[in-house]
């Protein structure tokens, strides 16, 4: 006689038993006991609806484990947020953080080990911050604040309440997180005033729009958009120029733009805030992750007399960074000055600087490896190119990836299986096949791909020190997508830097 329901639910395992089991138990060990309980307790609610709405058969006490070790692991992803990054491209959706260095994640693991103390000078940036920014950009003083978003709120208000702001009708966009140059302005009490037509405004347009009532130029590159077509836009000198006559302080919201300028083989949407500082802009403001590449802020950069308007602002102390990413950014700056180190420490810029030879070689090898995993009919080295940046004009960065040829189902489904897989991809999809652009994949990432396709080698696993599990349906040192947080063994030879 078959079972009933009420019957079979009085056969599900505890929470306590799952937890017992292999599968779940390298899981524990690999994150925590409360946070994986949590998710076999969510299993086995979900579970025990599908029993009471449509009888399903129970499954064994192995297979539940192992279903329940897969439905944590998918948790952990959705909540985690982390992923490998094929898609060739470095901003814009789904992505909102890039890949620290090694030496902010250790800086940050130190101090946050330990008790804060308040900055003693009151002031938006520590000491050391404030002389690594100054180097590097030839700004007279500098202060950072929580996000970009932030700086361009406060610049508006500490320089422009009440009074007008010149900006270019097609700069009248997004800044970031869907909030509107509009909007923010209206925040801070500035009153923006549009020049020149959506796809042109000279500098003639700029000279004739000033007043008595217009107290900055502002000039604003956006990352979520591009004017394409037949347009004309002030030069940043042009500009500097004429607000140098007419007593006006010009400010150039970068967005995600380098802070000083990369080496010729580098691809950069716009110019650096050296570059800016140097052409006469008096306040600079750029993100302090994207092509910087450390955590997410906003950097502010200019003359001192316009940093110390800016910081005098009464809501400045609500917008300052917290010490852990203050230690991050110190740590990420640094990287910039050091021998040893270099601009080639931070991940993005390890994207960037990697040479169109070294993507060739890690394509094919990764090619002949995924030739064997299952589902895939073909893997082949291919000659791509990289959008990078959503808002840049050009064709993108020359690149090499793997494409990726289901042996059944289509790209579409592959692409979703590497999506839900125990190390998440993310790639892109045309022309039948997967694509998995190299250019925005860290080197040390290659195994991973690899080892989420055919499952990990028992070196790798040896390597890298995660408890293993036969029924354990995913490598522990697989999941993560954030760098190590011990520092890389020193190289015979260290990296060059563009920036030395």
């Amino acid at each position: 006689m078959a079972l009933k329901p009420p019957d079979l639910l009085s056969g599900l395992p505890t929470v306590s038993e799952l937890l017992d089991k292999p599968p779940v138990r390298a899981l524990v060990a690999r994150w925590n006991r409360s946070a994986v309980a949590g998710n076999v307790r969510a299993f086995l609610d979900e579970l025990r609806g599908n029993i009471e709405r449509r009888g399903i058969e129970m499954p064994t006490i192995r297979e539940m484990a192992e279903r329940a070790a897969r439905f944590v692991v998918t948790r952990q992803h959705e909540e985690i947020g982390a992923m490998i990054n094929a898609t060739g491209r470095l901003d814009g959706p789904p992505w909102i953080r890039m890949p620290l260095a090694d030496a902010a994640l250790e800086r940050i693991m130190h101090y946050g080990s330990e008790f804060t103390i308040a900055d003693q000078r009151g002031v938006g940036a520590s000491e050391e911050m404030e002389s690594l920014l100054c180097r590097l950009t030839g700004a007279e003083a500098v202060a950072v604040v929580h996000s970009y978003s932030a700086a361009v709120w406060l610049a508006l208000g500490s320089l422009s309440a009440g009074r007008g702001v010149l900006v270019a009708r097609a700069e009248m966009g997004d800044v970031e997180n869907g909030k509107s140059l509009p909007e923010l302005a209206a925040a801070a009490q500035a009153k923006l005033v549009e020049v020149g037509a959506t796809n042109r405004a000279t500098i003639a347009d700029y000279q004739r729009a000033i007043t008595a009532e217009v107290s900055v130029i502002f000039k604003h590159a956006s990352d979520t958009y591009r004017v394409v077509g037949e347009t004309a836009d002030a030069e940043l000198s042009e500009l500097v120029s004429v607000a140098r006559k007419r007593g006006l302080p010009l400010i150039d919201a970068l967005g995600t733009a380098p802070l000083v300028a990369p080496s010729v083989a580098s691809h950069s949407p716009r110019r650096s805030a050296q570059a800016s500082i140097g052409s006469g802009a008096e306040l600079v403001l750029l993100r302090g992750d994207a092509l910087v590449g450390g955590p997410s802020c906003g950097i502010v950069v200019g003359r001192r007399k316009q940093v110390d308007r800016f910081v005098e602002h009464p809501l400045f102390a609500s917008c300052q960074l917290d010490p852990l990413r203050t230690a991050a950014l110190v740590a990420t700056l640094a990287c910039y000055e050091s021998p040893s180190r270099g601009a080639d420490s931070i991940p993005v810029w390890q994207c960037l600087n990697a040479s169109i030879e070294n993507l060739r070689n890690r394509a094919e090898r990764l090619a002949a490896q995924l030739a064997h995993a299952p589902g895939i009919g073909s893997a082949t080295a291919v000659e791509t190119r990289s959008p990078l940046f959503a808002a840049s004009g050009s064709a993108g960065q020359e690149s090499f990836g793997v494409a990726l040829v289901p042996s059944e189902g289509t790209a579409n489904e592959l692409a979703e299986r590497l999506q839900s897989s125990s190390v998440p991809i993310l790639s892109r999809v045309g022309e039948g096949q997967v694509v998995l652009d190299l250019r925005t994949v860290l080197p040390r990432q290659d195994q991973r791909i690899a080892d989420s396709l055919l499952g990990p080698s028992p070196s790798s696993n040896a390597q890298c020190g995660c408890p293993s599990s036969e029924a354990s349906p995913t490598p522990s040192c697989s999941y993560s997508t954030a760098p190590p947080l011990q520092p890389s063994p020193p190289s015979s030879s260290p990296p060059s830097s563009p920036w030395l």
